[in-house]
C-alpha cells in the first residue's frame, strides 16, 4: 500500500464486504474497504441470523449452503467472537397439500446430506409448539436450522479484517469512479481519491445504481421487507417457525405477509416479513406493514396479542433477475467484479467470500471459477 493506492478496493460494508476484506487481508493483501455509512448498515442491518438451509431452491444449491453451514459452528473461534450459535430447527407451515407435496423432494436432498428434515402432521405441531394455532396448517415440514447472532456475525469479519491489516473507512461514500477505456483506476468519495488494481462491488440493493455510473444496467432488483422485535420474553417458541412462501414473496410483484418467527437467546422475538414492491430505496416503517404483519401473528399465535414491541425497521431485500447470486466480473469492466443478491446469506457467505478472493487473485483459470461460473454476470449480458 502506497499513499491511497490498494491492491483490492471493496465497496460496501456489510456481511459480504467484510468477508472478502478479511480473506483478502488473510492472503496479505492491501486492502480498502469503503462503506457509505457504518458497518452492515444495509440490508444486513435486517438480518434475522438464521442460517437457512431448507429454502434451497435447487439440490446443486443445497451443497453449497450445506458446505457453509458445515463451517459455521468454528466460524466464531476462527473470528474470536462469540456468535451465539444454535440450533433451533425451523418449522415451515403449509395451507394447502399441493405447496407440502411440492416441497418433499427437499427433504430427501437434506437427508442425502445427513441433514435432519421430517413431515410434522396438524396433530403434532401442537405438541412441538404448544402456542401456535396450527388449525389452518394441513402439515409442516421441520428441517435442520442454525442461528446465530447476525451483528456478531458482521462485527466479527470486520475486526478481522482490520486485525489483519485492512484499512476500513465508513462514512466514505462511492461517489464516482476514476475510468481509462473499460478499465477502473480509481475512486472518489466527497474527500478523497483512491486507487487500486482490483475493485469488489459488494452493495447489495445499491449495486445496480453503481454500476450505472460506469455505463452498464446490472439486473439486480429488490423490495422493502418489514420486520419487528418484542420485548424480552419467557421461552416460548422451540423452533424458528415459518408460512410457506417466502422468497415467493420476496420476488413478488404485490403487497405480501409471510409470516416468520425466531426467538433469540435474550428472549426478544423477531417477526417478519411484510414485503411490497418498490422502485426506491426508503428505509422507513410504512403504515401498511406493521399492522399486517400483527394481524398474521395474531392468526397464527392468538395468545401473544399483547406483547409490546420495541422496534421496528425495514430493509431493502436484493434478488437478480433469475434469483441467483451475481458473483463474477463484469464483462463491459474489465477489473469490476460485482458480489452482490447473496441468496440464504448466513451459510453461504463463509465459501462464497474466500471463493472470491481466489478467483479475484487467479490469473487462470481454477477451481474458484469453475464454482462460481454458474453466478457470473456475463450470464446476463448474451
Amino acid at each position: 500500500m502506497k499513499n491511497n493506492t490498494f491492491d483490492v478496493i471493496i465497496i460496501g460494508g456489510g456481511f459480504a464486504g467484510c468477508a472478502i476484506a478479511y480473506h483478502f487481508a488473510k492472503a496479505k493483501i492491501d486492502t480498502l474497504l469503503l462503506e457509505s455509512k457504518h458497518i452492515c448498515s444495509g440490508t444486513s442491518s435486517a438480518c434475522a441470523g438464521r442460517a437457512q438451509i431448507f429454502d434451497s431452491e435447487t439440490q446443486e444449491y443445497l451443497r453449497i449452503v450445506y458446505q457453509g453451514y458445515s463451517e459455521l459452528p468454528s466460524l466464531g473461534d476462527e473470528l474470536e467472537i462469540d456468535l451465539e450459535w444454535n440450533l433451533p430447527g425451523h418449522l415451515t407451515l403449509y395451507d394447502s397439500e399441493e405447496q407440502l407435496a411440492s416441497h418433499l423432494e427437499k427433504i430427501a436432498w437434506m437427508r442425502d446430506l445427513g441433514l435432519y428434515a421430517e413431515i410434522v402432521k396438524p396433530e403434532k405441531i401442537k405438541e412441538i409448539e404448544p402456542f401456535l394455532n396450527s388449525g389452518n396448517c394441513v402439515g409442516s415440514i421441520l428441517a435442520e436450522e442454525g442461528h446465530l447472532n447476525p451483528f456478531k456475525f458482521g462485527w466479527g469479519y470486520f475486526k478481522s479484517a482490520k486485525k489483519l491489516g485492512a484499512v476500513i473507512k465508513c462514512f466514505s461514500k462511492v461517489e464516482h469512479f476514476i475510468t481509462e477505456d473499460n478499465k477502473l483506476v480509481g475512486v472518489k468519495t466527497r474527500t478523497q481519491s483512491y486507487y487500486g488494481k482490483y475493485f469488489i462491488l459488494a452493495t447489495g440493493a445499491w449495486s445496480r445504481s453503481l454500476t450505472h455510473k460506469v455505463g452498464v444496467d446490472l439486473p439486480l432488483f429488490f423490495t422493502k421487507a418489514e420486520a419487528m422485535v418484542s420485548e424480552p420474553l419467557p421461552e416460548i417458541l422451540h423452533h424458528h417457525i415459518g408460512t410457506n412462501g417466502f422468497y415467493d414473496s420476496v420476488h413478488g410483484e404485490k403487497k405480501s405477509v409471510t409470516l416468520g418467527l425466531g426467538q433469540h437467546i435474550n428472549g426478544c422475538l423477531l417477526i417478519s416479513n411484510a414485503i411490497q414492491p418498490v422502485n426506491k430505496i426508503k428505509r422507513t416503517s410504512s403504515a401498511w406493514g406493521m399492522p399486517a404483519i400483527n394481524q398474521k401473528m395474531k392468526e397464527f399465535f392468538p395468545t401473544l396479542n399483547n406483547i409490546r414491541m420495541i422496534r421496528t425497521w425495514s430493509a431493502p431485500s436484493p434478488f437478480s433477475k433469475d434469483y441467483q447470486p451475481i458473483i463474477g466480473w463484469l464483462p463491459q469492466v474489465e477489473n469490476l467484479y460485482i458480489a452482490s443478491a447473496f441468496h440464504l446469506a448466513i451459510p453461504t457467505i463463509p465459501i462464497f467470500s474466500r471463493q472470491i478472493v481466489d478467483h479475484v487473485l487467479s490469473q487462470s483459470h481454477n477451481l474458484a471459477s469453475d464454482f462460481l461460473e454458474p453466478y457470473s454476470p456475463k450470464r446476463f449480458f448474451k
